[in-house]
């Protein structure tokens, strides 16, 4: 295929600010060979042009907030309410999160397992989801009191 040569400079263009497969896997801070199993995967879109990657900014940016994006949320939520009432250690994780650090790099950083990181995270969750689910002063409405339920006799076997 020939292109004009303002076809060609309008292609060049698109193009223009394109990252490569090494650069696209630095700014989402994943291993390369990580990095290639997503977008074989179809997860990170790219454009091949003949046996190389390119990969859009904007791109990558949606799927860095796809995938981190209600974490970063959680701990934003988390930071501006005082009633969540967290610990030194969960502040520090939220603020780690807010600045683009992965759950494995909070840990690498905080000299902890991943698991314990998680964890941390979980605690945060639950605190969260307690204050944002606690009824408002102004929910006086009486709650309605189970009935116990009857027990039934044995089930005989048919035979």
């Amino acid at each position: 295929m020939v292109l004009r040569s303002s076809e060609f400079q309008r292609n060049l263009q698109h193009f223009n600010g394109m990252l490569t497969t090494h650069e696209a896997a630095k700014i989402l801070d994943l291993s390369y060979w990580h990095f290639m199993h997503l977008v074989e995967a179809g997860r990170i879109p790219g454009v091949r042009v003949v046996d190389r990657w390119l990969f859009s900014p904007t791109d990558l940016a949606n799927y860095r907030r796809s995938k981190y994006g209600p974490l970063e949320d959680l701990a934003q939520t988390a930071l501006e309410h005082p009633d969540v009432g967290l610990t030194e250690k969960q502040a520090i994780i939220c603020r780690y999160i807010l600045d683009n650090e992965r759950p494995s790099e909070i840990a690498r950083k905080l000299q902890q397992s991943r698991q314990a990181v998680h964890s941390q995270i979980s605690l945060i969750r639950e605190k969260v989801a307690r204050i944002q689910n606690a009824p408002s002063p102004t929910d006086s409405l009486p709650m309605s009191k189970r009935t116990p339920r009857k027990k039934r006799g044995a089930v005989p076997l048919s035979q």
